[in-house]
């Protein structure tokens, strides 16, 4: 109860905060996560399914993952987490979220400021002209320009995330007071880094997540466990309250 209390005053006071989330914020929207006991990586070998190398062989084999999550993110909508940050930012009381989901649920939310980590399922580009498209249907895109096949706008193992997302994403972990990491283990890299990044430069860690991680014990200042669709919507009604 200390370390929400705590969080709560630091919050009030806070001039930058910052919200890092990840695939649990989503699942209650209907949207797997990759690693997990049901993930989707159980299914699809990401190395087969999701990554550069497979797309210069066997861009189809990509673009099959690709329409099968589309379809998932379209029948998909935010739940009360996406709306209780979007909420906060609304209110003044949230600054900035970096995602690591490609699912434009906080958008959807009407969060505004939104870093797409990753990128976004919702378009294409092409790794030679650098159009962009509009994914539409099933049918795999091609490229206005030069006809090539597009690849998904999202980063598939094996490339980097995206110069301008990372260089904003620090910016932001380094320059907040509050960091919030939200239903994310935040083990892949380089987000990993984020709340180190953070917490180096003397922000208070507040941690959303179903069970512990390796920031639990480690970093974070303040760990609320439970289902991040209940426990942000009720941090934010204290937030009101106070």
């Amino acid at each position: 109860m200390h370390e929400r209390n705590e969080a709560l005053k630091k919050l009030a006071s806070s001039r930058q905060t910052i919200a890092l989330t990840g695939a649990g914020i989503s699942t209650a929207s209907g949207i797997p996560d990759f690693r997990g006991a049901h993930g989707l990586w159980k299914t699809y070998d990401p190395m087969k399914y999701a990554s550069i190398n497979t797309f210069n062989k066997e861009p189809a084999r990509v673009w099959d993952l690709v329409f099968k999550l589309l379809q998932m993110v379209h029948q998909a909508g935010p739940n009360s987490a996406h709306h209780a940050l979007a909420s906060m930012e609304k209110a003044g009381l949230l600054h900035g979220i970096i995602t690591q989901n490609i699912d434009n649920l906080h958008q959807r939310a009407g969060s505004r400021n939104v870093i797409n980590y990753h990128g976004s399922i919702e378009h294409a580009v092409c790794i030679i002209c650098n159009n962009t498209a509009p994914i539409t249907g099933q049918r795999t895109p091609e490229c206005a320009g030069c006809g090539k096949i597009m690849k998904p706008a999202f980063t598939l193992f094996g490339e980097a995330v995206p110069p301008a997302a990372f260089l904003e994403a620090r910016n932001l972990a380094s320059f907040s007071d509050v960091f919030m990491v939200i239903g994310t283990s935040a083990v892949v890299q380089p987000a990993a880094d984020l709340p180190f990044i953070a917490k180096e430069n003397g922000a208070f860690i507040i941690e959303l997540n179903n069970e512990a991680t390796g920031l639990t014990n480690y970093i974070t200042d303040c760990f609320i466990k439970g289902p991040v669709e209940e426990t942000l919507p009720e941090l934010i009604l204290k937030m009101k309250k106070n």
